[in-house]
């Protein structure tokens, strides 16, 4: 997830710039920048021994369906000598509303290339877990609000480790986003979800702190 920064502004939520680049159509230069930056980012951790990590990179559906998406992804790729299994691709939902076959098409294609798929914020927007089974992905983040639910409901009335069940029953990994407290992890761990990521692991960081984060907790 990138964020802005200016001396006016101080830092900009995605949340804030996004809509207003996907709009304007800024978002496409704005998200080449992002890709080279992280596979840039992938070079520096794998200089500093973490080759076996992977970066994810969010993707718009403004930049997913251009015709010249996929080419110019894989120059960016050769160029920066990544392997393309090292990247994943995160797609939020509402990506499939505007054409769910040509979507899952080119879904499939980036798949096919070994680069790794994942669909953000799952089980709040369009895909439902009947039609999840169908989705050209490799994984599934299950939506922060799930997560949030488990402070509140006892582990038999949360449904969070339904959807870890079924989506590894359809072949998908799962993430969960959004864990903050021990309580949450506890209750991903015991429903064997793959892997979770949040304030409770670390904040958002910028990459020389992301290393030393690496570096301290001896990944």
């Amino acid at each position: 997830m990138a964020r802005l920064n200016s001396n006016q502004l101080g830092v900009v939520s995605p949340l804030e710039f996004i809509p207003i680049a996907e709009e304007t159509k800024l978002i496409i230069p704005l998200g080449d920048k992002i890709i080279i930056k992280a596979l840039n980012f992938l070079n520096k951790l794998r200089d500093n021994g973490y080759d076996l990590l992977t970066v994810s990179i969010n993707i718009s559906a403004i930049q997913l369906l251009r015709l010249d998406f996929r080419d110019k992804l894989f120059v960016k790729i050769n160029e920066a000598q990544v392997r393309p299994e090292k990247i994943s691709l995160e797609i939020t939902e509402s990506v499939f509303t505007s054409n769910y076959e040509e979507v899952n098409r080119v879904l499939g294609d980036l798949k096919d290339s070994k680069i790794n798929i994942a669909i953000d914020d799952f089980g709040t927007g369009y895909s439902s877990l009947a039609r999840a089974r169908g989705l050209k992905v490799n994984c599934l983040k299950i939506d922060k609000s799930f997560i949030d639910s488990l402070m509140d409901l006892n582990t038999g009335d949360a449904i969070a480790g339904d959807i870890i069940s079924m989506a590894h029953k359809m072949g998908h990994c799962v993430i969960a986003e959004g864990v903050e407290h021990d309580k949450q992890k506890q209750y991903l761990q015991s429903s064997g979800c793959d892997r979770m990521q949040g304030y409770l692991i670390s904040k958002p960081l910028d990459e020389e702190a992301a290393i030393k984060f690496l570096k301290k907790n001896d990944y």
